[in-house]
């Protein structure tokens, strides 16, 4: 099954754990890996998160979803948030971009066909119910993110993240979300206890990460991908891995 959006076709794909993904026409790339995306969403970024520990303390949990896509994000948050007795002064927020509206559009529609979305100006705005008198606010800003979010934070609009699922297209594709300037921004928009996770293990993305602030750590990565990175703010990078990305000759990126 296709369909057309904003940016061009899409091709939906059954992976081996039987949910959903997309092939995008404009990135030329799948949205997850084919070994399964849902479960490829619960390894990376709800466990790479921390986000059943998240949803465990006092704290609260403010989530950062690069790149909306099918929504899966969005889907195994509120899995995990419906798995936990939480607590009723706990605030738990939900914000991601999306480039394609129509691909938004078409994407909650069919996975959250019971949920309001409100548009207001460039971002879509629901709450969905968790348990009794606490729900998760959504937020999700179109068109190019490093813009929206950008201006959000000026508004001081947006909460400080304590989790980012770091999941855009690859950095070959989508380059502008994968470079210093961008790693930076999310620094400014983190909590000091903010977990990130990506599935990428380049070297070059790793070292972009270090240069803005980021302390790594190496590990396994889903599927057939052997390794991922884990990035905090605190504490420091593995030394094992500080040491090999220094015998690399790769270089951080940049915006051109």
């Amino acid at each position: 099954m296709e369909f057309n959006g904003k940016l061009g076709k899409y091709k939906i794909i059954v992976t081996e754990d039987n949910t959903q993904t997309l092939w995008s026409e404009y990135f030329d790339e799948a949205c997850h890996n084919l070994s399964g995306a849902y479960n490829e969403t619960l390894h990376n970024y709800i466990s790479g998160c921390h986000i059943p520990e998240q949803l465990s303390t006092v704290k609260d949990t403010h989530v950062l979803d690069v790149g909306f896509g099918l929504g899966i994000g969005l889907l195994a948050l509120l899995d995990e948030c419906r798995k936990h007795n939480l607590l009723p002064t706990k605030k738990i927020t939900y914000t991601s971009i999306e480039l394609d509206e129509e691909l938004f559009l078409w994407s909650i529609k069919t996975t959250f066909p019971e949920t309001e979305f409100v548009k207001n100006a460039n971002h879509y705005l629901a709450k969905i119910p968790l348990q009794s008198g606490i729900s998760l606010a959504v937020t999700v800003y179109i068109g190019d993110g490093r813009k929206t979010l950008k201006e959000a934070l000026n508004a001081q609009a947006l909460p400080k993240f304590t989790a980012i699922f770091q999941d855009a297209f690859s950095p070959k594709k989508s380059p502008t979300l994968w470079t210093m300037e961008w790693f930076t921004d999310l620094v400014a928009m983190s909590d000091p206890s903010v977990h990130l996770s990506t599935y990428s293990s380049s070297v070059s993305i790793r070292k972009t990460l270090i240069s803005t602030g980021w302390k790594l750590e190496n590990a396994k990565g889903f599927g057939q991908k052997k390794t991922m990175t884990k990035a905090r703010l605190i504490g420091e990078t593995d030394p094992l891995l500080s040491a090999e990305l220094s015998r690399s000759k790769a270089l951080e990126l940049k915006d051109v």
